[in-house]
């Protein structure tokens, strides 16, 4: 401003340095050697970050070594180890196998909220789950979408490929920070066909999903809600279950609404039938966990 004693000076070339947005957290962080002409600001990178389309921000982030956070000190291939011996599947597999689906697979982590598998991309490798849970949901042409399930540590997504499915038939989405070992499917096939106790296991979880399918649509069809959701918590507490002074704790915090999709309800409809459950003692709700206090009350009403 005119008559003003105060001088603006210029920014160092030092100061110049241009953001990103990690893809895993979405905040801006600076990078780059100091001195590059291009700059901008973390005000800037936010808003070139809400540019970005759901689709590139719900993309699973490779992990590489060192990049895994504080894990007891194991190193990549450690890790890898470790997520393949997780499930039942990687259990049944011979030390080779074992090796050989940890040395072809590669880490990947994806933040709460967004996508592990997109339904409609091609299916070309087989996800081993070693931490967090997924919701699987199917969108349906008339723009709603289906409930299918939830996969959580020591589950496979991706299956059905192995039976000749070209591109996901649903979406899997992490309701909590998730990370997977991503094989693929070559290299999973080349292992059946080595190792008939890794097929085998693999044939087994087929069978499995295939009966869990029937067992729900047949509860859709001759069931009521109440007896709906106590099949839903009993399956709940079997798969997600913790030991508790006071029964069973289930550790994955199903919202009202979560549970609706599951069992072909509305939120308030599951809202009063938790609360009556609640009242008879049956279950306790503990900061938006359940606690089934009586197992053998659930199953008598189902």
């Amino acid at each position: 401003m005119p008559g003003s004693n105060r001088k603006v000076r210029a920014a160092s070339p030092g100061c110049q340095r241009k953001w990103e947005v990690p893809a895993q957290v979405g905040a801006a962080r600076p990078v780059g050697p100091p001195g590059n002409s291009r700059t901008a600001t973390p005000q800037t990178a936010g808003a070139a970050a809400m540019m970005m389309g759901k689709d590139a921000m719900a993309r699973s982030v490779r992990v590489q070594p060192g990049a895994l956070g504080n894990d007891g000190g194991l190193d990549l291939d450690s890790r890898k180890r470790r997520v393949v011996r997780r499930g039942a599947i990687g259990n049944a597999a011979s030390p080779a196998t074992q090796a050989a689906l940890a040395d072809g697979g590669t880490i990947q982590r994806v933040a709460k909220g967004r996508h592990l598998v997109t339904q409609g991309d091609a299916a070309t490798a087989l996800a081993m789950l070693s931490l967090g849970r997924v919701r699987l949901v199917r969108g349906m042409s008339d723009g709603r979408s289906l409930s299918l399930g939830y996969r959580g540590a020591g589950d496979v997504l991706g299956e059905a490929a192995l039976g000749g499915v070209t591109a996901h038939r649903e979406s899997a989405i992490a309701t909590e920070d998730v990370e997977a070992l991503i094989v693929p499917l070559t290299t999973v096939r080349n292992l059946m066909a080595s190792d008939a106790n890794f097929a085998a296991a693999i044939v087994t979880t087929l069978v499995e999903r295939h009966t869990d399918t029937e067992e729900r649509l047949a509860s859709m069809l001759f069931r009521n809600v109440e007896a709906r959701l106590c099949e839903f918590l009993l399956k709940a507490a079997t798969r997600w279950g913790i030991p508790d002074p006071r029964g069973v704790l289930i550790s994955a915090p199903f919202t009202h609404q979560e549970m609706a999709s599951m069992i072909g309800s509305t939120r308030e409809t599951v809202t009063l039938t938790l609360g009556d459950l609640r009242r008879k003692g049956v279950i306790e709700i503990d900061r938006r966990r359940i606690v089934v206090l009586d197992r053998d009350a659930l199953k008598g009403r189902i």
